[in-house]
């Protein structure tokens, strides 16, 4: 099960988690996918990043990728980016999801724990069209990289794939250098040095770095951003919003403005039913504040708990349940790693 793999990972889970969070240099692979549909209409996410807004989900959203993620097996995600319990998933998401560098949030997450309706439709979504017994007889003893035929960089563990990137649709290679499968554009320029700061490639879509004598990339564009240097001389991914400095922020009515980049972002906290100035008793939610919670309200700090075929949890000072059957678990189980929904 997936709960087991994140307690027993240990370094070597640790060294592919970089490889689908944010800001990661392979990040490319994450985001090239499913930026658009198939009939070439940009995603929400990335229609509302080329404004430079983010549209947070809402809560109950966030619960239903949260059932998905802590309860499902054999996901082709690395464990240790997933909080096992559910209202931790919960809460961390719902933040991250609500931030100003939610811009930069995993499209894998977004467009796949958030669209998904069951755990295979969640794993094949992951697996960007990989085979699902690709690492049949690998990562016995550790986790290890491997090329598919289609040039996709998938890690191993256990003979389960921890993560998948599929290069092709960065426009990139999938190579293998000690033990790692990564994405790249092959050697690094004379202009690209190891321990170089991140560049921007001339499209201005682009950031470039390079890594071990390879060139990696992270597509900007397909997160609806362009790539920018920052005062510091550094390439990063920024929206096309006005210039600001770092650690702005500012309310507009319901919406938080803030800066990523050098360039401002703005979040509908209005839209989620949040609020963005800060009143006595508020919780913070990202860049957002809830409301303050009604008189008796229940304490966030509580565990969450099983109630029959449901979690009960604490949000925000708000009492919340979520029903496992409603995505075909049959129960709500109460284990080492948290509570979560399972078979």
């Amino acid at each position: 099960m997936r709960r087991v793999l994140a307690a027993a990972g240990g370094v070597g889970i640790g060294v592919v988690v970089a490889l689908a969070c944010p800001g990661s240099s392979e990040h490319v692979a994450d985001g090239a996918g499913p930026a658009a549909s198939d009939a070439g209409v940009l995603s929400t996410f990335v229609s509302h990043a080329q404004r430079g807004e983010v549209a947070p989900p809402d809560l109950d959203d966030v619960e239903h990728m949260c059932a998905l993620l802590t309860s499902c097996d054999r996901l082709p995600i690395p464990p240790n980016l997933v909080p096992s319990d559910f209202k931790d998933c919960v809460k961390h998401f719902a933040e991250e999801m609500t931030s100003f560098a939610a811009v930069n949030f995993s499209l894998t997450m977004r467009e796949c724990g958030l669209q998904s309706n069951s755990c295979a439709a969640l794993r094949q979504c992951a697996l960007r069209g990989a085979a699902t017994d690709a690492c049949a007889g690998r990562g016995k003893s550790g986790v290890v990289g491997l090329c598919d035929v289609d040039g996709r960089a998938i890690t191993c563990w256990h003979e389960q794939p921890l993560a998948v990137r599929d290069c092709q649709r960065g426009g990139e290679q999938c190579i293998v250098s000690g033990g790692d499968a990564r994405c790249t554009l092959g050697p690094c320029p004379a202009t690209i040095r190891d321990g170089d700061k991140p560049q921007c490639s001339a499209s201005g879509t682009h950031k470039l770095q390079c890594e071990k004598g390879k060139l990696a990339s992270l597509d900007c564009a397909a997160f609806g951003l362009k790539c920018t240097v920052g005062s510091d001389g550094a390439a990063g991914c920024a929206t096309s919003g006005p210039s600001c400095t770092t650690n702005a922020k500012r309310c507009e009515g319901s919406t938080a403005v803030g800066c990523i980049n050098g360039h401002e972002v703005r979040v509908d906290c209005g839209g989620a039913g949040l609020g963005c100035p800060s009143a006595p008793g508020a919780t913070s939610v990202g860049a957002c504040v809830a409301a303050p919670p009604p008189l008796g309200a229940c304490d966030p700090n509580d565990k969450p708990r099983c109630d029959g075929a449901s979690i009960k949890y604490c949000y925000a000072g708000r009492s919340r349940s979520y029903f496992c059957k409603a995505l075909g678990f049959n129960r709500c189980e109460n284990g080492k790693s948290g509570v979560h929904c399972a078979q």
